[in-house]
């Protein structure tokens, strides 16, 4: 019979051989990280916090994602043993990555993650990397801006929102994005192409790129609505000034994204449900699963592709159907707990016969 004994006891040696597994899995992602680069000064990393519960989470898992692998290079679990402040466990646990990749004498040079002031307070003041913020947040905070100033009652047309930006959330987006990749690495560059957005939307064409097809096609004709009321222009000037992306253009000049990071996080929940409350031992064998079945099939080769052409999803032009994930690290864990009953019994024998 499977007794609660019985199975605490499989699961506190099953937890170990986890363990080896996940740290075997994490050096090699390192050693395959430090080789993606030709002339190796540092690398980058993405990183972000994972909530074990919705709300004043117990356990957070906070990862370390290589640029070049996208491999999970370390994860952290911290809980409120820690720091009672869950807010607080994503800087926790950032620190600890921090101070990992120099016991493996590993320099970052570069640090992206989705905007957490107090860890950019951190990599500024207190490391040498280069920090940087994922734009796919920043980006959508603007088209949340975008939002209130394009649409809303019709008691205060014209004063907290104007018709001629009903047409020009998307196409803002976009433009934003199109001002990051473009900038150069330059902050003045990217502030400079943002606040063009509005001259782009006026009809005045003389600070867009000599690449745009507005500045090339001397028959170009503008496809949205042309911006001449001047209660339309402050709005969407003030909706750029105001925008982090503007204030804070350092911290996006490269244009990295968490992408890889949200995506894990994804993973991490097919093995800790966010509704059940886990142990300390059971959450954390549960991540170390979750970080040997990302670095298994993170990348992985796709058998087709599927040209999209959906308005609810307009920036999503294809989608891929993946191969079917492996489970290989199961077997190598199952492997590693077998062998470790025979040598034991090995040893026993041995014993048995000098005795």
């Amino acid at each position: 019979m499977l007794n609660e004994e019985k199975r605490t006891s499989f699961f506190n040696k099953h937890q170990q051989h986890i363990q080896e597994e996940y740290n075997e899995c994490i050096d090699t992602a390192l050693l395959e990280e430090i080789a993606s680069y030709e002339d190796l000064d540092s690398i980058d990393i993405m990183s972000n916090a994972h909530h074990g519960w919705r709300k004043n989470s117990k356990d957070t898992s906070v990862v370390a994602i290589g640029e070049k692998t996208h491999k999970v290079l370390k994860c952290e679990h911290v809980t409120k043993a820690h720091d009672i402040v869950s807010q607080r466990h994503e800087k926790v646990g950032t620190v600890r990555i921090n101070q990992y990749m120099k016991d493996k004498d590993v320099p970052v040079g570069v640090h992206c993650h989705d905007r957490n002031l107090s860890i950019n307070k951190y990599i500024r003041e207190e490391t040498e990397t280069l920090n940087q913020n994922d734009t796919w947040h920043c980006v959508k905070a603007m088209k949340t801006a975008m939002e209130k100033i394009s649409s809303g009652p019709q008691y205060s047309k014209g004063k907290t929102w104007s018709f001629q930006l009903s047409d020009k959330v998307e196409p803002v987006a976009t433009h934003v994005h199109w001002c990051i990749r473009n900038c150069n690495q330059q902050k003045e560059m990217l502030k400079s192409s943002l606040l063009n957005i509005v001259d782009h939307y006026k009809n005045i064409h003389t600070g867009c790129s000599e690449s745009s097809r507005c500045r090339k096609d001397t028959n170009y004709e503008p496809s949205r609505i042309v911006i001449s009321d001047p209660v339309a222009e402050k709005l969407l000037v003030n909706a750029i000034l105001g925008s982090n992306i503007y204030k804070y253009a350092n911290d996006y000049t490269l244009g990295r994204d968490t992408f890889y990071v949200e995506s894990f996080n994804n993973v991490i929940n097919i093995y800790q449900n966010k509704r059940i409350s886990f142990g300390d031992l059971q959450y954390n064998a549960r991540n170390n699963l979750a970080v040997c079945h990302w670095n298994e099939n993170v990348d992985r080769e796709y058998t087709s592709v599927s040209h999209l052409n959906d308005h609810r999803r307009p920036r999503s032009k294809r989608e891929e159907k993946l191969q079917k994930a492996t489970y290989k690290f199961r077997d190598k864990i199952w492997s590693r707990y077998i062998n470790n009953i025979y040598k034991k019994k090995k040893q026993n024998k041995r014993k048995g016969n000098n005795n």
